[in-house]
């Protein structure tokens, strides 16, 4: 199996095809985390598409001092923070439920036939995650998502969202210790204000 690095160099050098590759090899970690992120299946999968198409688009900015895995998931999360950010500009009127399957259907896949309390336990919580989730500060948020559904390590996180390796355990550390207290006190949870996080130094600008 080729890595990341030689399909990005052989992509580059005249093989476009070659790109497809690295998204069916990420596409399903993104799509998941984006769902937890946004909150609903349609949203996710446009804002992964956009992600694949800016990687492809900057790929000969892309910077091979950082890993192509980490570039990527920078672009993410900036296209997720782009999206919401529009989204909340657009007056609509959304109820949960109308999209409360949405985040259940990665778990559906391991199960060809899931029976009907199998669904109802993965909605139930895929729901409670979500809006647990979102209780918390965004860097921490999301530092939980790259963490336990993005797979990465610490020093990926650290990359990813333009902070340091200290700065990204602390995040994963202080958003469990808080997502524990909202689980264990739920009536006190409060969302912190978003704090702004500088970019990785390989991520361009306009992503």
């Amino acid at each position: 199996m080729k890595t990341d690095g030689q399909i990005v160099a052989e992509t580059m050098a005249g093989q476009p095809d070659l790109f497809a590759q690295l998204v069916v090899r990420y596409q399903p970690s993104l799509t998941h985390v984006a769902k937890l992120r946004l909150g609903r299946s349609d949203w996710a999968e446009e804002v992964v598409q956009e992600t694949f198409y800016w990687a492809y688009k900057c790929l000969a900015r892309y910077d091979s001092r950082y890993s192509f895995r980490t570039w990527l998931w920078t672009i993410l999360l900036n296209q997720c923070k782009r999206f919401h950010s529009k989204q909340r500009r657009v007056p609509r009127v959304t109820a949960w439920t109308d999209h409360g399957n949405e985040l259940s259907r990665d778990d559906d896949r391991h199960s060809p036939d899931p029976t009907p309390a199998m669904q109802l336990l993965m909605k139930e919580r895929d729901e409670l995650l979500y809006h647990q989730l979102a209780q918390l500060a965004e860097d921490e948020a999301d530092a939980i998502r790259l963490r336990f559904f993005g797979g990465l390590k610490f020093q990926e996180i650290a990359d990813a969202m333009g902070c340091s390796l200290s700065c990204a355990k602390t995040r994963v550390k202080r958003g469990l210790v808080r997502l524990s207290q909202q689980l264990t006190h739920p009536a006190t949870g409060t969302r912190s204000e978003p704090t702004g996080n500088s970019q990785d130094g390989g991520t361009p600008d306009a992503l």
